[in-house]
């Protein structure tokens, strides 16, 4: 939802038709409205469409959510994996993410305990203290984290 900051119409090709950047990658592509879509993607005003999101992303009737160009969709969108947290090694490589404030995925043990010992308890502050204490706490210890919607 919250890609539409990271990805913009530059042209309108065609009725349903669209060349888009995407700030993250750098990437400039078309893409296209799926066919069957269109009139969902038509829908411009709240409760289909809010402030921020990415511009092709929609909700249905039933509440649910629909990426009105997936066939199309960028590179970001097919790598994205629901996360709020990325955390990196000293060498840049991915070694955990992180799902809400308390949902660590690593395979590097060293990080697990000192997520387990040090972040984890720390899941109840307010959010922006939470960023910055979990930030300082692994920094300290050799990662760099990326926090995604602070």
């Amino acid at each position: 939802m919250s890609l539409g900051r990271h990805i913009q119409v530059i042209r309108t090709t065609s009725p349903r038709s669209f060349l888009i950047s995407v700030r993250v990658t750098r990437e400039t592509l078309p893409v296209q409205i799926v066919p069957s879509l269109v009139p969902l993607y038509s829908q411009k005003d709240p409760p289909a469409w809010e402030a921020g999101w990415c511009p092709f992303l929609r909700r249905e009737a039933d509440g649910l959510f629909a990426c009105t160009i997936y066939p199309f969709r960028p590179r970001i969108c097919r790598e994205f994996r629901c996360m709020t947290m990325r955390i990196l090694d000293r060498s840049g490589r991915e070694a955990g993410r992180v799902k809400g404030r308390a949902s660590l995925v690593s395979g590097d043990p060293r990080l697990v305990q000192l997520w387990n010992d040090a972040v984890a308890p720390l899941a109840g502050l307010p959010e922006k203290e939470f960023a910055s204490r979990c930030r300082g706490i692994l920094a300290s210890h050799g990662f760099d984290v990326e926090i995604f919607d602070e």
